[in-house]
């Protein structure tokens, strides 16, 4: 065994928007060969998972572990920020993000500023809510639309979404005793309800991190399709529940659906050869064989 192998090793894991009796659950259900300590600290939707380990192998093995069990909550490791979780979410899958409103701007442009890469993915200002151009087509755009909050800002994000082209519109609406965030794309939104002394940035940056990867939203937040009411309930705090933390797997869907359409092939072919056989299927290949046999180009050919 090397020097390294023998080196106590440690991680900060960094979570949002999970329970800490998920997070607990977790970390129990590492294996007995875990002989390292793990503490959890957790303030408001956030939580640090600190692991020690005898050695830097089993460090990796149950930072994996973790990271498989609790992948949607899970944005980073050491002093990584969820702003700039944010943001190279973004990046890599190529999403532009608009704020549709002075109230989501105010959550996210100190935020994002000033990050490497932000620039390339959120636009400030330049061609969302602070454009006057624009801002003269949306409210064209808005006309008919309600005048009641929230189904105003909710016809906003989409006018602006659909106007600047960006992937994500995000907006705010201030409730009398919370806020409202609302993270659209193509055919809806994601709506939570959250009070001042829950960090509504920090939510907000969570919610566009997950929409960006393609993950499970938190507990408590809700999709609404655009054109329909928002309900009440959407409309009151949301409490951070449990969800399945399972990652999403695209790649089995898409294999369903061939199996699926080889399935109907299949069946139309064996509904093709009764109604050619008149129900006979046997005597299909002596009837293949025979179609267009003396058609054949080459001569001397035989069909075998």
């Amino acid at each position: 065994m090397t020097k390294e192998e023998n080196r106590p090793a440690g991680c900060v894991l960094r979570l949002f928007g999970t329970p800490e009796q998920t997070v607990q659950k977790a970390v129990a259900a590492l294996p007995d060969t875990w002989q390292g300590t793990v503490h959890c600290r957790t303030r408001g939707a956030e939580t640090l998972v600190a692991l020690q380990s005898s050695t830097p192998q089993q460090l990796r093995r149950a930072v994996q572990l973790l990271r498989t069990s609790l992948a949607p909550a899970l944005y980073g490791e050491g002093e990584q920020t969820l702003a700039a979780a944010a943001v190279q979410a973004l990046e890599q899958h190529r999403k532009l993000l608009v704020c549709s409103d002075a109230a989501a701007g105010a959550l996210l442009e100190t935020r994002l500023e000033n990050l490497p890469g932000a620039e390339k993915v959120f636009d400030f200002g330049a061609m969302s809510y602070a454009n006057a151009a624009l801002n003269a087509r949306l409210s064209r755009k808005l006309r008919k639309a309600p005048q009641a909050e929230p189904a105003r800002t909710l016809a906003r994000v989409q006018a602006m979404q659909r106007l600047t082209g960006a992937a994500l519109a995000v907006g705010c609406v201030e409730l009398p005793h919370s806020r409202l965030l609302l993270v659209g794309g193509k055919k809806g939104c994601w709506l939570r309800c959250v009070s001042p002394d829950e960090n509504p940035g920090l939510w907000l940056l969570d919610m566009l991190r997950r929409a960006a990867c393609g993950l499970p939203q938190a507990g408590g937040t809700s999709w609404q399709p655009y054109g329909k009411a928002v309900p009440d309930t959407a409309l009151m705090p949301a409490t951070l529940t449990a969800v399945p933390l399972v990652p999403p797997r695209p790649k089995r869907r898409r294999l369903g659906k061939a199996l699926a359409v080889l399935l109907l092939l299949a069946l139309a072919a064996l509904a093709a050869g009764w109604y050619y056989t008149g129900g006979d299927l046997a005597a299909l290949p002596q009837k293949l064989q025979s179609l267009g046999a003396e058609s054949l180009p080459h001569a001397g050919a035989r069909l075998i």
